[in-house]
Parts: structure tokens; C-alpha cells; sequence
């Protein structure tokens, strides 16, 4: 117990010596009470005789002892469950350490091969870049080549054009702007071209236009009679029909797409043209009355009526794609004759197409009356050209340009 007490604290050696105190106070307190009172039922009988202190100090010594053993007993518990609770606290902060550790250490490591594989990438790119570097130096070097004998070409050709321009210049002598008229007849030429290859009259009558200009550039009054027959040309190219053979032919496009919605006509069944017989109130006349009673007994059996319309028959699925379809065809062979401008072909499809809605498509419809209106309007279009056969200022300007330069030729030859 000596060795308990000497490893106590000072704090807990006082609270033990006051714990030691109440104790003793305690029992004197109880001695003194015992003392003062009486037993039930002694009467007279002599007090008992008082503990001395002797006695009193030896009960009171296994009292503190045993206090004393079970305060050192808590303390010890408590130290135990102290120490307990720290090795326990250090062993998870341990293990937590541990833990962090390992997952720095990996994170460590995953940062280390996401920055070689970073690496790798860039070095890779790095590489592709030098590959398309040397690639684009190469296509630029070819370029370079490619421009420069270009470069050389065009010097050729442009030493070749002043060589060209100074004999043009010797041979022309002291008027040059007869080259003027080559370039008119040129114009001249390429509008009956466009005219007669490719029916283009807009572009014909610009050219025809521009030639005009050439020959007014030059300012020459022997040239009046060309530029006369070259305005008739021009009128003669405006007096053609206007009317566009691609918005026509557009239209009787859009006409087939419509084909497959107009509704076509099937068989309908006819009213009774037969006046109903009813029955006459007049008494007097029993036989009539009679006879309209029988008739319309009769005619919950049978009955006969008398048809005086035209019977259509019903039409399979199969022939109401196939009518559709000759029409679409007779739009489309109506649209080929307008583009190479055989107007008879053109008028007779079109009639096809009208007889095939007359007699096929419900006439009654809205749209059906349409598509007529549409198709009555188209065969009632102008579409063949008359084009004139040669421009009359072609041979004049001919004429001139051999007059002039056929004797210059003839001169630089002397």
C-alpha cells in the first residue's frame, strides 16, 4: 500500500487525506450519538463504559484502508482504461498514417504515369508535327519549282506577245484600230453560234451589241452601212417570241408531280329517274289508291328501274396506277418536245394529257379543274422560234475586213 501511495499524485494524496478526515469525523460522530442514548428496557442499568481512543483508532484504520485500496483500485482502472484508449487511438492514427501513405504513394504513382504517358503523347505529336513540317517544306518546295517554271512559261509567252505585238504593229501600219473589226466579226460570229447551236437569243443579242460598240470605237463613217444591218439584226432578235421554253417546261414538271393526288371518277350509281306513286286521298279514286298500295307492297320483293346513264366500271388498283402513270408519261413526252422546240409534238402530248383527265379523273374536283386550266394554257403557248438564217451584216463586215487587211498583207509581202 506504502508503494501505491508513493506513486500517487500530490493532487490525489490530498483529496485521499481530506477522503481520511470525513471518515474519521464520521465515526466519532456515530460514537457520540451510541453514547448519549439508552437502551429500550435496561431501566436503571449503568451506561455502558466508552471506547478509548485506542479502540476507536483501531476500528477507524480498516476503514481507511479499505477506502485508500478502492480509490487506488478506480485510479489504476481508470489508468488502465486511459492507456488503453491511447495505444487504441495510436494504433488507428497508425493505421490512418498507413493508409494516407499508400494512397499518396499511389497517387504518386499515378501522377508519374499520367505524366509519362503525357510525355509520350507530346513527344508523338511532336514527331507528327516534324513529319507534317517536312511534308509541307517539301509540297512548298515543289511549289516553288511549279512557279518558278511557270514564271519561266510566262515570260516566254509574254516575250513571244511583244515579238507577236511588234510585227501586228508593223503589219497594221499607221491604222491599228482596224483590229477592231477582227474582233467585231468575232463577236459577230460567236452570236450565231449561241443562236443557232444553242438557242440562246439574250446572250446572241449581247454580242451582237458589243460588236456594234467595236465598230462605233472606231469612228470610221464606212462603216455605217454594217452597223445599219447590224441594228436590223438586232431588231429582228428582239421581234422573237419571248416566252421562256425552261419556265414552261418547270411548269409541266410541277403539273406531273400533281398527278398522283388528282382524284380519279369510278362508277356511280344513278338516281331513279321514275316518279314516286303515292297514294291519292280523293276516296272516289279506289283504283289508283289500289294499284300505288300493290306497287309499293311489290317493291320490298323487287324492283325494276330503268337506266339511262352510262355505266363506268370500277377501276383495280393496278389500272389507276397505270392511267396515272401514261399521264405522267404524256407530260413527259410533252416536256422533251418543248425543250427541242417541235411544237407539233408538243400540242398533241398535251392534248393526250387533257382527253386522259376527261376521261379518267373526277372533273368535278377542284384540282382536277385546275390541272386542266393549267394544261389548256400550256397547249395554247407559242413555242416554236423562227430564227433568221444568217445576219445580214456578217458578209458586209467580211467584205470590209478583207478589203483592208488582205491589202495590207499584199503590201508587207511587196
Amino acid at each position: 500500500m506504502a508503494d501505491n501511495q508513493d506513486k500517487l499524485s500530490p493532487k490525489d494524496q490530498k483529496m485521499l487525506e481530506d477522503l481520511e478526515k470525513q471518515l474519521s469525523k464520521t465515526a466519532s460522530v456515530s460514537q457520540s450519538t451510541a453514547s448519549t442514548k439508552k437502551p429500550t428496557g435496561m431501566g436503571d442499568q449503568a451506561p455502558p463504559k466508552q471506547p478509548t481512543m485506542n479502540t476507536q483508532k483501531s476500528e477507524s484504520q480498516p476503514v481507511a484502508a479499505k477506502a485508500k485500496t478502492g480509490f487506488l483500485w478506480f485510479f489504476t482502472l481508470l489508468n488502465l482504461l486511459l492507456l488503453t484508449g491511447v495505444i487504441v487511438a495510436a494504433y488507428w492514427g497508425w493505421l490512418q498514417w498507413q493508409n494516407q501513405t499508400e494512397a499518396q504513394q499511389q497517387f504518386v504513382a499515378l501522377q508519374e504515369s499520367s505524366l509519362a504517358k503525357q510525355q509520350a503523347e507530346i513527344q508523338q505529336s511532336i514527331a507528327a508535327n516534324q513529319l507534317v513540317q517536312s511534308d509541307w517544306q517539301q509540297q512548298s518546295q515543289a511549289e516553288q519549282d511549279r512557279l518558278n517554271v511557270m514564271a519561266s512559261a510566262i515570260e516566254q509567252n509574254s516575250q513571244q506577245a511583244a515579238s507577236t505585238l511588234n510585227k501586228v504593229n508593223e503589219i497594221a501600219g499607221r491604222r491599228p484600230a482596224d483590229w477592231l473589226l477582227a474582233e467585231a466579226n468575232y463577236l459577230l460570229n460567236m452570236a450565231g453560234r449561241k443562236l443557232w447551236l444553242e438557242h440562246d437569243v439574250a446572250t446572241s443579242l449581247l454580242m451582237l451589241q458589243a460588236a456594234d460598240g467595236r465598230l462605233q470605237d472606231m469612228n470610221d463613217t464606212s462603216l455605217l452601212m454594217v452597223r445599219e444591218k447590224l441594228a436590223a439584226d438586232m431588231y429582228t432578235l428582239q421581234q422573237l417570241n419571248p416566252l421562256s421554253t425552261t419556265n414552261l417546261a418547270l411548269e409541266i414538271s410541277g403539273l406531273s408531280k400533281q398527278v398522283a393526288s388528282l382524284p380519279l371518277t369510278f362508277f356511280q350509281k344513278p338516281e331513279d329517274l321514275e316518279a314516286s306513286s303515292d297514294i291519292v286521298n280523293d276516296d272516289n279514286d279506289w283504283y289508283t289508291n289500289l294499284v300505288n298500295s300493290i306497287s309499293q307492297v311489290l317493291k320490298g320483293f323487287f324492283s325494276v328501274k330503268k337506266i339511262t346513264t352510262e355505266v363506268k366500271p370500277f377501276m383495280s388498283e393496278q389500272q389507276q396506277w397505270l392511267v396515272k402513270e401514261q399521264l405522267k408519261f404524256t407530260l413527259v413526252s410533252a416536256q422533251t418536245a418543248l425543250l427541242q422546240q417541235q411544237s407539233v409534238v408538243f400540242e398533241e402530248q398535251l392534248n393526250n394529257a387533257l382527253r386522259l383527265v376527261n376521261e379518267h379523273f373526277d372533273t368535278t374536283q377542284s384540282n382536277v379543274m385546275q390541272f386542266t386550266e393549267s394544261l389548256q394554257r400550256l397547249r395554247s403557248s407559242e413555242v416554236e422560234q423562227t430564227y433568221p438564217q444568217q445576219f445580214t451584216a456578217s458578209n458586209a463586215l467580211q467584205d470590209i475586213i478583207n478589203d483592208r487587211l488582205g491589202n495590207r498583207f499584199t503590201n508587207g509581202n511587196n
